[in-house]
């Protein structure tokens, strides 16, 4: 199976001018923790996650100077099982999906579990992000 078959598509973006306020009322409303980050043609410029707002003071600053820039990626044509160990190996549990540099969805654990054949990718998942250390 390959990530494009088990990722969401429909993805809430924002652009790096966007206040912050925008996009926690996007995580607030679409039930999400991450917001993508791109540019008008839907080049990936980083992303945020709910933590980032809250470590990095975000509210009253813009989307550009709070993002994480350079999050690791995955190709939707990328097996499950390769895209699952960058979840272990980065310590994330969404990763943007990127085609010829443009975001075409977020694949998250959420999407895994959905498959109850990733469960036990699912357990070492949580198991090394859990045990995560910024190296």
């Amino acid at each position: 199976m390959i990530v494009r078959e088990i990722m969401s598509s429909h993805i809430c973006t924002v652009r790096p001018e966007d206040p912050v306020e925008r996009v926690s009322e996007i995580m607030r409303t679409e039930n999400v923790g991450i917001v993508p980050v791109c540019d008008l043609q839907d080049h990936l410029a980083g992303v945020i996650t709910d933590r980032d707002i809250i470590l990095r003071k975000g509210f009253g600053r813009t989307a550009g100077e709070i993002l994480t820039p350079d999050p690791v990626t995955v190709s939707p044509r990328q097996d499950v099982h390769d895209a699952a160990l960058l979840f272990s190996e980065h310590g994330v549990r969404r990763l943007p999906v990127v085609e010829n540099g443009r975001l075409t969805g977020m694949l998250s654990l959420r999407d895994l579990a959905r498959k109850k054949i990733y469960t036990a990718e699912l357990g070492h998942i949580l198991y090394h992000i859990s045990n995560f250390e910024q190296r």
